[in-house]
């Protein structure tokens, strides 16, 4: 285990000990920079809090359970009559950019909208205190994952956003998963069963096969304004048709299937996925007798060179809206501390099974031999960090790799990619 962090410029107050979560709590903080801080927590923040909270519906009531540990763990300084509900990470983006106000204390987001809702006034400032902390117990990846510029505007809680190869073990062997073609062979070897993937209409999925060849498409965003001034985008190259030759070719197939729905071990041999399809996979694993398999997404070839599919790698963040009540923003980020510590982590983990961020729980036992976030930390050897970009760009290359599977030659994939190239102006006046 990590030790605790401690700061030299604290003064730590007689440490509260967690009996479920064993989670060390601290209170009253020197030394906080100047400015730029909504609210300064070095304040006396006793008493009764309304605190709405968004999460996912899968982890309602745990996170109820939490909130109750958090006020246990506080010896009596806290009563939080908290109103916990289930706004999946989509919806809490959209709805705190809509209204901020009426908007959850806390709620968990994407990482891809955590400029957009900076920028919508939607995010407290952490400060120096909470970064330090968070580096420590979480690694410097995981705090760029929320940081703006220099600044850190939420606290990680998963490292679990990207995707992976789930298959059916009798159908599809280790090997045969590592490269397109003998996974296909595979699939059509066990009657003919499918390869879900998304790639040919789902611009988040098709994304893979361009960044595999090494392809980037990076947006800068005015930080005052929130809106999106320039980009460099590589797609439209040589190796942007490399991609869309290899997209093709995966249309040819007359197993790989461009579905959403899994049916892994019915129809399906194979899925590409996430997380969130691990349980109901593995619950229809053991239901039915067959193993599990989760593994990196596997290689392709083009004219004889191999590349390695790429996915996105991202992070679920835990936001807190600024606040009037000075007392209530300190409360509020302190709970947010709590709910993203190792023992709530892991907790979340054993309930839910999402990915820690916590360096010392993702080290643990249960962890290390979950056969999802294994394969995850396979595939982070070539995911790329999922960065900001306008939304519309992920409609805009959906809408080119729908044109590339039904091209008939390499010159109509090239101009599907001259086509998407001459677009991109228009999408930075979309969002």
């Amino acid at each position: 285990m990590m030790k605790k962090f401690i700061r030299k410029s604290m003064i730590l107050l007689p440490a509260l000990l967690l009996s479920a979560c064993n989670f060390k709590f601290v209170y009253n903080i020197e030394g906080l920079p100047a400015g730029g801080l909504d609210f300064d927590d070095d304040i006396e923040d006793s008493g009764t809090y309304d605190i709405k909270v968004w999460v996912d519906d899968k982890i309602v009531d745990l996170t109820k359970s939490q909130i109750g540990q958090f006020v246990t763990a506080s010896g009596g300084k806290y009563t939080i009559n908290a109103t916990v509900e289930p706004v999946d990470e989509p919806g809490a983006a959209s709805k705190m950019l809509l209204d901020v106000q009426d908007g959850a204390d806390l709620f968990v987001f994407a990482q891809d909208q955590l400029s957009r809702l900076k920028v919508a006034g939607s995010l407290a400032k952490l400060s120096n205190t909470y970064v330090d902390a968070l580096t420590e117990e979480m690694g410097i990846e995981a705090v760029n994952a929320a940081k703006v510029n220099q600044d850190v505007y939420a606290f990680p809680i998963t490292s679990d956003n990207g995707y992976f190869l789930y298959y059916r073990k009798d159908w599809v062997s280790d090997d045969a998963a590592k490269n397109m073609t003998t996974l296909l062979a595979a699939c059509a070897a066990a009657g003919g069963k499918t390869l879900n993937f998304e790639a040919p209409s789902n611009g988040f999925y098709a994304a893979s096969y361009f960044m595999a060849t090494g392809c980037t498409s990076e947006w800068t965003l005015d930080d005052a304004s929130g809106k999106f001034t320039g980009y460099k985008d590589t797609y439209n190259s040589p190796e942007g048709l490399i991609a869309g030759k290899a997209l093709r070719e995966l249309n040819t197939s007359t197993v790989a299937k461009n579905s959403q729905a899994s049916k892994l071990g019915d129809t399906a041999a194979a899925v590409v996925s996430g997380i969130w399809e691990y349980e109901v996979a593995q619950n229809r694993a053991e239901k039915n007798g067959w193993e599990l398999g989760c593994a990196a997404l596997p290689s392709f070839t083009v004219d004889g060179k191999e590349y390695h599919l790429s996915s996105f790698d991202g992070y679920k963040l835990l936001g807190v809206k600024p606040q009037v009540d000075a007392k209530k923003a300190s409360v509020c980020r302190k709970l947010a501390r709590f709910l993203t510590g190792e023992d709530c982590q892991t907790e979340r983990f054993g309930e839910a099974s999402w990915g820690p961020t916590n360096i010392a729980s993702n080290q643990s036992e249960k962890v290390l031999a979950h056969k999802g976030l294994q394969a995850l930390h396979e595939q982070h050897k070539y995911a790329k960090a999922q960065g900001q970009c306008p939304g519309a760009w992920f409609t805009a290359l959906a809408t080119t790799a729908t044109t590339i599977v039904k091209a008939s030659s390499d010159g109509e994939v090239q101009a599907a990619l001259d086509t998407y190239k001459a677009g991109l102006t228009d999408l930075l006046d979309a969002d």
